[in-house]
């Protein structure tokens, strides 16, 4: 949508304006799926679970947790 184009430019010029590198990971990469410490892909989570609690014993708010696995993707596009 246009809006989103412009947050992504404004985001863009940001990023270039202070010498950060802006990473577009795939919008289907399972970032919230994905356990950060063990790397087990909870495929039945909801998005009403708000709290990540794998069986190797990691537990962390959700949106952390994806935040973690978005940073450290191994496959994104620079912008």
């Amino acid at each position: 949508s246009q809006k989103f184009y412009e947050f992504r430019t404004k985001l863009k010029t940001k990023c270039d304006d202070n010498g950060i590198e802006l990473r577009i990971v795939d919008r289907w990469y399972p970032s919230s799926k994905i356990c950060h410490c063990c790397g087990n892909i909870k495929k039945d989570l909801k998005l009403s679970d708000r709290i990540y609690r794998c069986d190797c014993g990691y537990v962390e708010d959700r949106d952390f947790n994806a935040s973690l696995n978005l940073r450290d993707a191994k496959t994104y596009e620079v912008a």
